[in-house]
């Protein structure tokens, strides 16, 4: 998987510099059509799993409709919160406020919903469990949070502050896919061997911290041997945990969680990339707004405007046209502000590399058990868990009471 990571992410920014400069930048949304439609052809023949013919009626009363509806719209809300602050309207605005209120009541409403209302819970509280599977859960955002910056700022940078086409800066971004993508094979070859998650995730967050922090020391002109070796160092601690986080979330779970614990990952990861990109997008705007009044001393207002808040981001195409006097000044002030950000982003990779000591380590088993789907396997694990639960509290009601013959010795030994 690593390997197909790696040349997917060495042509994918190419590719999309290439549809950019040659044709039009919707055809980076075009080419996925057929993409994935091979994928689901590919999916539906090669993929063969156990299948208990649920029937639909049983099947859709069994979906948690509830948990859905709320994860979706307080995801909803905060993104859209997140979004709006501070860009098209102020933090205060009382939209952006409710927005944000509202949503974070509507978390606190579906952690209810999964905790005590959901007879199948999109995301059972029992994930969250132990101190182990949460640091997973948060070193697997983390990472999210900080490897998407690399992916979508760097180019920013180039484009901006080294005044580099779409398409190259798409070519310059190669030593960190290549090396992130190289590192997660090899770190998957490692753990295999080794049977050892654990110094993968910790080394990773580690050097992922340098990396990202040698960043803020780029330079406001082209420095190659930077550019390349900091973004070497970057990847090679963004590689290690794609997988390893996962690896260690899923030794803490059983069977039967172990579908339900990798989407859980899968969507909090994708969901704290999102707010990662937000979250960049406000330093960076905010950045720019600062620039503004020596923007509007050398440039005059109407370009000011566009090199300040919401427009920066999107006028880079701008700079290039200006004077070398004003194009100076206008590349120093991206680079002060993706600078600026980037101190976020490594202040975050290190808040994930301390939470990495607390994931711990379980030596990985060689046996495998296939785990049976369907609504009848859900109702059986269910039961389980509650006779389970039962037995538990019946355990220490027994342990509580003394045991006056020899035969309730035996009746509580049993229990």
């Amino acid at each position: 998987m690593g390997l197909v990571w790696a040349v997917a992410s060495a042509a994918g920014p190419v590719l999309g510099g290439v549809f950019t400069s040659k044709v039009t930048w919707r055809w980076c949304f075009y080419i996925n059509l057929p993409i994935s439609g091979v994928g689901m052809v590919v999916l539906a023949v090669v993929l063969q799993l156990h299948n208990p013919r649920t029937p639909m009626r049983q099947g859709l009363a069994a979906v948690d409709w509830m948990g859905s509806l709320t994860i979706v719209g307080a995801t909803l809300m905060i993104m859209l919160g997140l979004e709006l602050g501070g860009i098209a309207r102020p933090w205060i605005a009382p939209t952006v406020v409710c927005l944000l209120v509202f949503g974070l009541v509507t978390v606190g409403i579906f952690v209810l919903i999964e905790w005590k209302v959901a007879k199948y819970p999109l995301i059972p509280m029992r994930l969250f469990r132990t101190r182990a599977s949460v640091a997973s859960f948060v070193v697997g955002a983390l990472q999210g949070v900080v490897f998407i910056s690399g992916s979508y700022y760097l180019p920013l940078y180039f484009q901006a502050v080294i005044g580099a086409s779409p398409l190259m800066s798409g070519v310059y971004i190669l030593p960190f896919v290549m090396s992130l993508s190289l590192v997660s094979a090899a770190t998957g070859i490692v753990i295999k061997k080794t049977g050892k998650y654990l110094p993968c995730i910790v080394f990773g967050m580690a050097v992922m911290t340098l990396g990202f922090g040698l960043f803020i020391d780029l330079e406001a002109r082209p420095n190659w041997p930077k550019i390349i070796l900091y973004q070497i160092v970057a990847g090679i601690g963004v590689g290690p945990n794609f997988q390893s986080p996962l690896i260690a979330l899923q030794t803490t779970v059983g069977p039967g969680d172990m579908a339900t614990a990798t989407g859980t990952f899968a969507f909090v990861r994708q969901l704290f990339t999102a707010i990662s990109i937000v979250i960049g997008s406000v330093v960076f705007q905010n950045g720019m707004e600062k620039q503004h009044p020596k923007l509007l001393a050398e440039l005059g207002p109407e370009l000011a405007s566009r090199f300040s808040g919401s427009s920066a981001a999107s006028s880079v195409g701008v700079v290039d046209q200006l004077p070398d006097r004003q194009r100076e000044v206008a590349r120093q002030a991206y680079f002060e502000s993706l600078r600026t950000m980037y101190i976020v982003y490594v202040a975050c990779s290190a808040l994930g590399f301390l939470c990495s000591f607390f994931v711990g380590s379980h030596k990985l088993s060689n046996d495998h058990q296939e785990h049976k789907t369907g609504l009848h396997h859900m109702k059986q694990s269910r039961l389980d868990r509650l006779d389970a639960a039962d037995s538990a509290e019946g355990g220490d009601e027994t342990r509580a009471a003394p045991a006056s013959s020899d035969k309730e010795k035996a009746e509580t030994s049993l229990v």
